[in-house]
Formats: structure tokens, sequence, C-alpha cells
């Protein structure tokens, strides 16, 4: 029996994902003044999901081969394999319409279909169905991550430094998505002049915060810069994360000579002086916003690298970890199922003080005029700002607000990145005398293979996994704020 708050989490973040992601690539032609009819149009636009033919191949082998192994490994017949198989098998035709198969002219890069919104609808619902079909096959297991993930919602609420970042980031991330319907992207043609150059800002609409060097709008550029800006932080500490967790577990599970290997490339890539670095690939690679992303991420990783590597030396010496290497575990099962879980909490709140790192990073070479001068950022806006000469006229209206938005984007990512950490371990957090048990009114998480009021006590549930605490207390039907 699915848990009914899986259900519900299912009925709700399914149309949300699925909004989010067309809002992504909907058309940038259609602010609102054009009718509700033309908007509408816009999410069955052929520019929706129109990624290039690799994304959806990537999709198509990632999400086969996880169901092929579900279906080997599984004890007992459930649909959830079948469903991820069913998931990689139509991305796989996405894939082959995109290419250009059917037309004769292969690409890994082509766009070649008309109909790719209907491609990533249908993958949005199948995924929800293989996520469904879990929550049928391992109830305790679905059970006890609803029941973790309230906990940690109702812990961060309790944050007001995250929940002021939250609410902040809330703003931005949605004033980035909705951009084309708050400003028409024609207006950051060069030659859409709106007014005189420089002009103040006034009450009408694109003149809210005046204009640039060459009489354009700065609230049409302002708005959609916030574009770029976030999604190369978010893509460039993607990066960073994969790098830095998967070299810092296997340096902290390992060890020995080949934790010394790991750790000292970490210490090259440290001592690596980025800016020179990027200018070098700017100047050899051309100026785009993918050599941005690429330059933030591979620079930027070494710190969660040792970060996670301290903790992964923690965990490797419990008790459960032992046992896994004595019943003959294989290192990678012991790193993947048991090493990754305990290290998590930290890699999440890890990661989202390193967006704020790379939104930084973006911004100071875009600033230098190494950012993509084809698209518009935060960054971008400055650099122009500062060469036009806003700056000594005053014109203070041109270099405040992407200067503002910058700095309460990143303090909104500090703020909840604390909060995480906080939240997430143990350590930072308030604690009940050792010993208690939580209930509806605690602030306390109780995190898979940790122990309970200081204990390292484990026990095997029904359906696989583990839970911190006696296997008398395991309870999978109590949805009450306290155990599972």
């Amino acid at each position: 029996m699915i848990p009914r708050r899986l259900r519900t989490w299912i009925l709700v973040w399914t149309p949300v994902v699925w909004l989010v992601l067309t809002l992504v690539t909907y058309p940038k032609d259609r602010p609102l003044d054009t009718g509700f009819v033309h908007l509408l149009g816009g999410f069955f636009a052929p520019t929706v999901a129109n990624y290039p033919a690799w994304i959806p191949l990537l999709l198509a082998i990632a999400l086969a081969a996880y169901g092929i192994v579900k279906l080997v490994r599984q004890a007992e017949s459930s649909w959830f394999p079948w469903a991820l198989i069913a998931a990689g098998a139509e991305a796989g035709l996405w894939f082959v319409a995109a290419s250009g198969l059917f037309h004769g002219h292969f690409s890994l890069s082509g766009r070649d279909t008309g109909i790719a919104w209907l491609f990533q609808t249908v993958l949005i619902v199948l995924i929800a169905a293989a996520v469904y079909a879990w929550g049928g096959a391992s109830p305790e297991r679905a059970e006890l991550t609803v029941w973790n993930t309230r906990q940690i919602w109702r812990l961060y609420r309790s944050n007001w430094q995250g929940m002021a970042g939250l609410y902040i980031m809330a703003f931005f991330v949605a004033m980035a998505l909705l951009a084309p319907f708050l400003a028409n992207h024609a207006f950051l043609d060069p030659t859409a002049q709106i007014g005189l150059p420089f002009a103040p800002p006034t009450l009408a609409y694109y003149h809210w915060f005046g204009t640039t060097e060459q009489g354009m709008s700065v609230l049409a550029e302002f708005i959609w810069s916030a574009r770029i800006s976030l999604s190369v932080g978010l893509s460039a500490a993607a990066i960073s994360t994969v790098l830095g967790a998967g070299i810092g577990i296997a340096a902290g599970y390992y060890g020995g000579w080949r934790g010394e290997i790991c750790m000292r490339l970490t210490d090259v890539f440290l001592v690596i002086p980025w800016l020179p670095l990027a200018m070098v690939l700017a100047a050899a690679w051309g100026q785009n916003y993918g050599i941005i992303v690429l330059i933030v991420g591979i620079t930027s990783w070494p710190g969660t690298a040792r970060v996670v590597r301290a903790d992964a030396l923690r965990v490797r010496e419990l008790q459960f970890i032992e046992r896994g290497r004595a019943i003959g575990s294989s290192n990678w099962h012991i790193m993947q199922k048991h090493i990754l879980p305990n290290v998590f909490p930290l890699i999440f709140a890890n990661t989202i003080l390193v967006v704020a790192i790379a939104i930084l990073a973006e911004t100071t070479l875009s600033f230098l005029g190494l950012g993509d001068p084809l698209n518009f950022s935060w960054g971008t806006m400055l650099h122009y700002a500062w060469d036009s000469g806003a700056a000594g006229l005053p014109a203070w209206w041109y270099l405040l607000p992407p200067g503002i938005a910058i700095v309460f984007v990143v303090l909104a990512f500090t703020f909840m990145g604390t909060a995480f950490d906080e939240v997430l371990d143990p350590k930072l957090r308030k604690r009940e005398e050792s010993g208690g048990r939580p209930d509806e009114g605690t602030d306390r998480l109780l995190p898979l293979g940790g122990g309970v009021g200081g204990t390292e006590s484990l026990a095997e549930v029904p359906g696989g996994g583990i839970w911190p605490g006696p296997a008398d207390d395991w309870d999978p039907h109590n949805d009450t704020g306290g155990r599972p």
C-alpha cells in the first residue's frame, strides 16, 4: 500500500515539475499583453522542451539501465522496473525524433521535432508512475522517506534565516521562469530603443528602471538576466558537487595511497588561480556561458571534496560499515548504499553554498568582459554599465538593480545553506536530552544510518534499508509526526 502522503506528493509535484520545465523553454515573444489564447498556445509551441538530441539519449540510457538492474535484482514482482524501462523507451523515441533519423540527417545536437513538449509531458508522467510503483513495492522505505522529509521541512521552517533565504530565492526564481510573460524579449535587441540614453526611471512599465546608454529598457534586461545568472550558478554547482562528492567519498572510504592520490589531486586544483585560467580558456575556446559553467565547476569542487572526505572518514568507522564488510559487500555497494546516504546531508548543504560562489564567479567573469556577448546576465549588465560611464553620471538606475539582485541572491543561498547545515547536522541542532524519543513537538531528525539519543543502534526494516534504532520500535503505519 503506497503511503498516503507520497501519493499526494506525486499528484502535486508532477504538474509542478511539468510547469517549471515548460516555462524554462517557453517562447520568448509572448508577453502578457498578447492575449490569453496566444499565451496558452505557447505551452505547445515547437520551442518547448526543444533540447539537443543527446539530452533525451542520456535520459534513455540512464532510465533503461537502472530499470534493467532493478528488474534483475528484484526478489518480488513489481511494476517499478517496468515503469523505468518504459520511461527509458519513451526517451529513446524522443532521441530518435530529435536527432533527425526519420529524415535521414542524424545529429546528436539536432532538435528536429515539433512535438518535443509532448515527449516531455509523457516522460514526466511515466517517471511519476515509476515513483508510484516504487512506493507500492517498498512501502516501509517510502514511509521513512516521507517522514524524514516532513521532519526536515518542519525543522527548516523554524529557522528564520532559512525561510528568509527561501522567500528571496522564490522571488527571483519566479521572475526568471515568468520572464516571457513579464518582458518581451524583443526589447533586448540593440535597436529596441524606448527612450533617450540614460533616461531616469518613470512610471511607464518598461521605464521603471530607466534606460541604458543606448536607450534600451533596463527592466527588460534585468528580468531576462535572472535566467542566465541562476542557470549558470546551478549548473556549475552541479558539476562541482558531483566531482567533489565522488572524490571525497572515495578518498575517505579507501584511505591509504588511493586516498592520498585523491587528496593531492584536490590540492592541485585548490592552488590553481581560477581567474587567469578562466581568461585563458575564454580566449582559447570563445566567450560563452558553457565555458563559464565548465570553468567554475572544475575549479570549485576541491572544497566540497575535503568536507565530504572528512565526514566519510567518520562514517566508515561505524559498526554497520564493518558489518557490511563482514558479510562480503563490495566497496561500491558500501559507498553507494551506506556512505553516500550518511554524508548526503552535508553534500546537500554544501551544494547550496557552492551555488552562491558560482553566481559570484560568473558575475566576476562577465563584469571583466568574459561573458557571452549574445546573452545578458547581471554581470554583463554591470560590465556594460561600467564601460558606458554610468557610475560617473551617475546613472544609478543602471547599476543598482543588477548589483542588488546579485547581493540578495548570494545572501539567500548563504542563508539557505547555513539553515540546511543546522537542520541536517545533529551536532549543530538543538537536541533533546540524551535518550529522549522524538515526538510532534521536537526539533530532532533521525538520520538514516545514525543513532538515536547518542547511540549507534541499527536494525534492518522490512523491504530493505536501515532503521536508526531497535527493530521493536519500527512502525511504518504511524504517521503522527513521531517515529514512523
